[in-house]
């Protein structure tokens, strides 16, 4: 096989048809990293492990050769047993037998979590994001913002992104990275001369190997135009909780602030808390009240 196909970005791998049985002949680099499976431990190997039980590597070949079934969606489980949603697609290769394919893998991993995620969640755009924090996929569905999707890619995600936010979504996005964990945040966002607040939720994503893939940024929340009073108490607050990296649920739990009260606070409903609430929350952020509140009056 020529050295190009070790060198390919699509994951990759030669199947032979011998005495009525497929067998696995080589597998490129990418492959390897998104199975976690060394060429070594699938040479010559029966391709119907790879696939979820109830699925056979040679019904699946039978109808990637039907005119109608140009690809198939299907489940290979990596080394590690986790499920990976592939969407196959084969091509035969020159041999005297003519009994030697080509099967090409694309990873449908995030793709498959941002259609289940919006089946139960509002979603006004998913952005694929590089572990060097280029944009590397953008589709919007419904949101204020005006830019094609396509306009974004290679961008880098901090420059749509309000300076005093910038910082803390690294940071959480390093966190969730770190740690494999799926988080939520508030974020600033530049749309067009607007500045304008959203949630976001951050999920990183893992080959078969375990090595670091990428992130989903699904922005989920409705644009909020940010307050044009900069001394906007409730805005001071979420801004200093974005700032320090602190939820709601986290706050309320460390000061004994019913969550109510404090998402009321946050959103301007409660204005001027009471004393030794405001204490309390700005004691846990770090400030003195009167920095939150310039009515405070000790």
């Amino acid at each position: 096989m020529d050295n190009v196909f070790y060198l390919l970005g699509d994951p990759m791998f030669i199947v032979e048809l011998e005495h009525n049985r497929w067998y696995i002949r080589d597998i490129n680099y990418a492959f390897t990293t998104l199975t976690g499976y060394k060429k070594s431990e699938l040479m010559d190997a029966d391709p119907d492990g790879l696939l979820r039980i109830g699925f056979s590597f040679g019904g699946l070949m039978t109808r990637l050769g039907e005119e109608n079934e140009p690809s198939i969606e299907q489940v290979l489980i990596s080394k590690s047993t986790a499920s990976v949603p592939v969407r196959f697609t084969s091509r035969r290769l020159p041999s005297n037998e003519q009994n030697c394919f080509i099967i090409i893998c694309k990873d449908l991993s995030e793709e498959k979590y941002i259609e289940e995620f919006a089946m139960d969640n509002q979603v006004l755009m998913s952005i694929g994001v590089s572990e060097q924090f280029r944009v590397t996929s953008a589709n919007r569905y419904y949101s204020p913002i005006k830019q094609r999707g396509a306009n974004l890619i290679n961008q880098v995600i901090f420059d749509h992104v309000a300076e005093e936010s910038r910082k803390p979504l690294r940071r959480i996005m390093e966190y969730a990275r770190t740690h494999g964990t799926t988080e939520n945040t508030e974020i600033r966002l530049h749309v067009g001369d607007q500045m304008r607040m959203t949630t976001a939720v951050i999920k990183p994503f893992y080959s078969g190997n375990k090595e670091f893939k990428g992130y989903v940024i699904l922005l989920t929340g409705i644009l909020q135009p940010v307050p044009v009073r900069e001394e906007d108490p409730a805005y001071k607050l979420r801004m200093l909780m974005l700032t320090k990296n602190i939820t709601a649920t986290s706050l309320a739990q460390s000061t004994l602030i019913s969550l109510t009260t404090i998402s009321k606070i946050r959103n301007g409903k409660i204005k001027k808390p009471q004393r030794l609430t405001a204490e309390l929350i700005a004691g846990e952020l770090g400030v003195k009240p009167e920095s939150i509140w310039s009515g405070y009056k000790r």
